[in-house]
């Protein structure tokens, strides 16, 4: 039986080595940059969780102010103004509630521009005297919109609706929260 003799020269082999080498790289390469854009990607949602949890707090921090000032300083609704005067507003004739499921007026909070003027809103810890909030873009703004509510024989009720608009580090970040308070 005849052998045959395969030859192959070594200049062949040499480049398809280097093919091979070249291919390996170029894989490595493109997994190396698809791990780099995830672990950045997860770096930028981790720091945008983080502000808007400073935001949150900030915000949580401005409605425990707004209760300090309401406990401290209001009665009934005096001082309240139809367009917001220093923060306090109210909706409706002489303040009384709108008759809606929920008992309040028309919502004085959704009026554009409003936390941007500060003579119609609060800033945080102004009245109170509260520390300023580290590591906000801007102290948190709120305003106290009230109400009254008769009930028959048992008189008149005031509600406060407190509503908070708070930044983060960044102005971008921006939570608005509120509650109702009766004193």
């Amino acid at each position: 039986m005849p052998t045959i003799a395969m030859t192959t020269s070594r200049a062949s082999q040499r480049g398809v080595t280097l093919l091979t080498s070249l291919i390996v790289l170029v894989v490595l390469t493109a997994l190396g940059i698809a791990v780099m854009n995830t672990a950045a990607l997860e770096e930028r949602m981790s720091g945008g969780w983080q502000d808007r949890k400073r935001a949150y707090q900030a915000a949580e921090m401005a409605l425990r102010d707004a209760e300090a000032y309401l406990v401290a300083n209001v009665t009934g609704l005096t001082n309240f103004k139809p367009g917001c005067n220093a923060g306090l507003c109210y909706n409706g004739a002489a303040g009384y509630a709108a008759n809606t499921p929920n008992g309040m007026a028309n919502p004085v909070w959704t009026s554009p521009g409003l936390f941007d003027d500060a003579a119609r809103t609060i800033d945080y810890g102004e009245i109170t005297g509260a520390a300023a909030i580290e590591g906000v873009d801007a102290q948190p703004r709120y305003i106290i919109e009230g109400y009254r509510k008769q009930t028959p024989g048992q008189g008149d009720s005031y509600y406060y609706r407190i509503t908070v608009r708070a930044t983060g580090a960044r102005s971008g970040t921006v939570v608005m929260l509120q509650e109702v308070f009766r004193l």
